[in-house]
This record gives structure tokens, C-alpha cells and sequence, in this order.
């Protein structure tokens, strides 16, 4: 099931990534929401192109981290699947800290060719960071909120 849905946004070293503004919305709007913890959301679009966002029910987290159990993860990547789209990334927040990759961040994450994406509510204007992992190191890319 993963590699019929998995997304590959990053076809060059130079692609910027683009995310629906209205996507960003609702993510902004979910992670405030659940601050002090963090908040955390699978990306789907087509390319590199993220046209919506899955937030699986189960999530566990506090306020450094954040993961989802085997069965919730499998279930948002066949909901995923099931509306057309590719797994194109990770989301989440940092409710008290800049949107940098923290070790924890770098210990759990497995899907290099996935964008993953940092939003810091640390200040006061919310920060938001995308990032591809290449060779074990977090690499900023470039990308643009579009309506």
C-alpha cells in the first residue's frame, strides 16, 4: 500500500514545494488549538503540490514530541489513498521552540523523500519550515503558500 501512495516532491534539489493556503489554515488553526502539546498531520497532494492534510484521531503527544500508533498511521494513509492523493510529507508543531528539528525529530524520521514540515508557535508570529532529510541531516526547502 505505501509505495502506490507515496509521493516523491522533491523531484530535484531545487523544487520548491507549494501548500493550499487554506491547508496551512486549518493546520495553523489545529495547532493552536492543541498547544501546549504539539499537534501533528500527514500531507497529501500530487508533485509537489500539498492539497490537503490527515490528522489521525490517535495521536499521542506532549509537548516535545509527538508519534501515532502502527493501526492510526496505516488508517490516515488509507484515507490518503482513498481520496486520489500521494503521502507527500509530515507536519507538526513546536509549541515552545523555534521550527528547527529537534533530536527527536531526527530519531523518528524514515521517509527521506518526504517533505517534513515545522511550524514554531514559540513567538509571536507563528513560524513555519519545510525540510527535506538528505544523508541523516534536515535540509531547508523552499516553498510557497498559494491560494
Amino acid at each position: 500500500m505505501l509505495s502506490s501512495i507515496m509521493g516523491e516532491p522533491f523531484t530535484t534539489k531545487h523544487t520548491r514545494l507549494w501548500m493550499d493556503r487554506k491547508v496551512y489554515e486549518r493546520l495553523l488553526d489545529a495547532g493552536q488549538t492543541a498547544r501546549p502539546r504539539e499537534f501533528a498531520a500527514l500531507l497529501g497532494g500530487t508533485g509537489a503540490h500539498i492539497t490537503a492534510s490527515f490528522s489521525p484521531s490517535q495521536l499521542a503527544a506532549d509537548r516535545t514530541s509527538f508519534h501515532w500508533d502502527g493501526p492510526t498511521l496505516l488508517a490516515a494513509l488509507r484515507e490518503i489513498g482513498q481520496s486520489q492523493l500521494q503521502w507527500l510529507g509530515v507536519f507538526h508543531t513546536h509549541p515552545l521552540t523555534p521550527p528547527l528539528p529537534s533530536f527527536a525529530d531526527h530519531a523518528g524520521w524514515h521517509y527521506p523523500a518526504l517533505s517534513y514540515w515545522i511550524l514554531s508557535l514559540a513567538g509571536v508570529e507563528p513560524k513555519l519550515r519545510a525540510y527535506q532529510m538528505t544523508e541523516g541531516v534536515f535540509q531547508p526547502r523552499s516553498f510557497m503558500l498559494v491560494d
